[in-house]
């Protein structure tokens, strides 16, 4: 592929990405945005780049689809407090047909049993809401440097009685450098809107469209990587209290999503993240605590890749993040 070439995709894939930013909601569908694998929890949430070959980072990144995942499926479960149980699954294949890879996934989050009441605070019983999104994604790689991915996402969200679907789409692109040790990745996420809202006389939402450029790095001979993700880039004022304006260092550090991971070994991993913008918006004010800071390990067994990670959101309780992949290639083909 032409320099030239090269050149123009970017050219048009920002030229679609200004075409398609909006204003932020903040509130809906907002289960897209969570961590979808023990390893971005680790991290500090969904990195857009990073060296690792889990399926899980594809809901982060479309453009992390490559050769190299023909065959993986990966499950997640995350249980958080309050009873939300958060989980994804996700399975991805080259086809020689389209000339790229594919894959098909599903976002899940159950947040839990609530009571039914009427307007005079009489119990009627109980009913749960959940939230689901299915993931149909393509990725061509146009070099052995350089993938562009885009995913198709329908959105089905239910409350009760109520109903809405969404449509969103994500568009990415990574570059790897030669001898892997460098990447870097773009990625605009939900694109789209509520088609269906939840009552006919509720006002419009919009959802959370949302820029991300990350990069990791591995120096040379040394056994970690270190990944750095700036996100929410639309959205440049993310101050909680519009009244209380936060520093421009502080602010800038809200944008950012820091992770380190240790691999002395293939088949062994430990990772830290650090959120600014989660410990800021919930640490206790007089303790600090832990809220912002995450971490977790992974290994292989019987070609079985297992990772954990936990990860502070609040006083009130952890998040701990369960991840199983695999390939299957391991198991039919032995390697």
């Amino acid at each position: 592929m032409t320099k030239s070439r090269k050149i123009l995709l970017l050219f048009a894939f920002f030229a679609a990405v200004e075409c398609v930013a909006q204003s932020r909601s903040g509130n809906l569908y907002e289960f897209l945005d969570m961590p979808t694998s023990s390893r971005a929890t680790a991290l500090g949430g969904n990195q857009t780049v990073l060296g690792c070959d889990e399926p899980g980072f594809v809901f982060s990144n479309p453009a992390v689809l490559r050769d190299t995942l023909d065959g993986s499926i990966g499950l997640n479960v995350t249980p958080m407090p309050a009873g939300i149980v958060y989980g994804s699954a996700i399975y991805a294949r080259h086809v020689e047909q389209v000339k790229g890879n594919v894959s098909v996934g599903i976002q899940y989050i159950n947040y839990g049993s609530f009571d039914w009441t009427d307007e005079n605070g009489d119990e009627l019983g109980s009913f749960n809401a959940q939230d689901v999104a299915v993931s149909l994604t393509y990725a061509r790689s146009f070099s052995p440097n350089f993938t562009m991915a885009a995913t198709l996402k329908p959105i089905f969200s239910r409350l009760h009685d109520y109903g809405s679907f969404g449509l969103a789409m994500d568009m990415g692109a990574t570059y790897v450098s030669d001898n892997d040790r460098f990447r870097a990745g773009v990625v605009v996420r939900n694109v789209g809107a509520q088609i269906k809202r939840y009552d006919s006389e509720e006002h419009d939402e919009h959802l959370n469209t949302d820029m991300r450029i990350g990069l990791s790095f591995r120096p040379e001979h040394a056994p970690f990587r270190v990944a750095l993700t700036l996100k929410d880039i639309f959205h440049w004022d993310l101050s909680v209290n519009r009244y209380h304006p936060i520093s421009f260092g502080d602010n800038l550090m809200r944008h950012l999503l820091l992770g380190v991971e240790f691999v002395p070994v293939k088949s062994f991993f430990v990772g830290f993240g650090y959120n600014q913008r989660v410990r800021k918006e919930n640490r206790d004010a007089s303790t600090g605590g832990a809220a912002g800071f995450s971490w977790g390990c992974g290994f292989r067994v019987a070609r079985i890749d297992i990772s954990y990670a936990r990860a502070k959101y609040h006083l009130a309780g952890s998040s701990n993040s369960i991840t199983i992949s695999t390939n299957l290639n391991r198991f039919l083909h032995g390697r």
